[in-house]
C-alpha cells in the first residue's frame, strides 16, 4: 500500500496525525506487506512521518510486514499519482487543501483530510 501524507506549514499536533496513519493503515489488506509512505511535507510533517515509520517497524515486522518512509516532492507524486492508494492531508481548520489533494480527488484516490 502507498500512503502520500502532506499537511501544512503551521500544522504540529502529533496526536491527529497518528489518527490520520491509523486511518491508512486501516485500509490495508492482508495482502499487502509493505506499507510505503511518501512524506510530501513540509519538515515538520516529515519529522512526524519519519518517527511514525521507525517507531512502527518493528510492530510490523511481527506482523509480516514492511514499512518504509520515502521523502518526495511534489512533482513526484503527481507523476506517480496512479501507484498511490491513499492520500493523508492534514491542516488547521478553514485552511484550504493542496493541489496535490485536489488532483488525487480528481482522480478518484482516497483522501483522508484531517483538521484540529
Amino acid at each position: 500500500m502507498n500512503v502520500v501524507v502532506q499537511g501544512t506549514s503551521d500544522f504540529n499536533e502529533y496526536n491527529i496525525f497518528l489518527r490520520a496513519m491509523g486511518v491508512a493503515m486501516s485500509g490495508m489488506s492482508e495482502d499487502d506487506i509493505e506499507l510505503n509512505v511518501y512524506s510530501v511535507g513540509p519538515a515538520k510533517i516529515n519529522s512526524m512521518v519519519m518517527e511514525f515509520v521507525n517507531l512502527s517497524e518493528r510492530g510490523m515486522k511481527a506482523r509480516g510486514k514492511k514499512i518504509r518512509y520515502y521523502k518526495v516532492p511534489f512533482s513526484w507524486v503527481e507523476e506517480n499519482m496512479e501507484y498511490m492508494n491513499y492520500f493523508a492531508f492534514m491542516s488547521k481548520p478553514k485552511q484550504p487543501v493542496s493541489k496535490l489533494i485536489a488532483k488525487a480527488e480528481l482522480q478518484g484516490k482516497e483522501i483522508g483530510i484531517f483538521r484540529y
